[in-house]
């Protein structure tokens, strides 16, 4: 079901003032109240758009699966095969690495709804429900990069999406460093198939 756009507005404001609470606050301490001061709105909006925080918090992983989803499309218009697959894979990291950088406060929530999410059964289930529905995509994407540049890599897809995922969070943990960031490149080229 479509939402009308004074509903969208109002759904994108409670979303970025839940970020803002939840970054400073974390997800248990913030409240409902909270939340719906620092956007503005009384307690009737958020719980006309939401049951619980946790609707709320699967709400803004779906807000930026959607976010990436959309860069991820943009990136293959503008791919073409090469003779140096290293490069086009860089190319790759870059751009994606240009969606996947967040805000410090939205790196702090996504943490705080992953930690949530272990204690908690309900925020658990949601988050894998939005993970099944997200997952095929990122996995195409790769599929599809790889049918366009003439490349093959040693592990499958899906495993590939887990193991850039799984980077991704650890530099989550060390903004400023960002370790992770870097092995990026040398660990996709390593797993690209020599072409024979």
């Amino acid at each position: 079901m479509s939402l009308t756009p004074r509903r969208e507005a109002t759904v994108a404001r409670l979303l970025e003032a839940a970020v803002d609470q939840f970054a400073a606050h974390g997800i248990d301490a913030t409240t409902v109240e909270q939340i719906c001061e620092a956007a503005g709105f009384s307690r009737g909006a958020f719980y006309s758009n939401f049951a619980t925080k946790n609707d709320l918090c699967a709400a803004l992983i779906r807000q930026l699966e959607d976010r990436i989803t959309a860069t991820l499309d943009e990136v293959l218009v503008g791919l073409k095969p090469v003779s140096d697959p290293s490069q086009v894979v860089s190319l790759i990291i870059q751009k994606v690495g240009e969606v996947v950088t967040f805000t410090p406060e939205i790196t702090v929530t996504l943490l705080e709804i992953k930690l949530r999410a272990q204690r908690n059964p309900e925020l658990k289930r949601l988050l894998s429900e939005t993970e099944e529905q997200t997952r095929p995509t990122q996995v195409a994407f790769v599929e599809q990069a790889c049918e366009i540049l003439g490349v093959k890599f040693r592990l499958p897809a899906d495993q590939l999406v887990t193991l850039f995922e799984a980077l991704f969070f650890y530099d989550a943990h060390n903004r400023e460093t960002k370790p992770a960031r870097r092995l990026m490149l040398p660990i996709a080229t390593a797993l690209i198939e020599p072409q024979a």
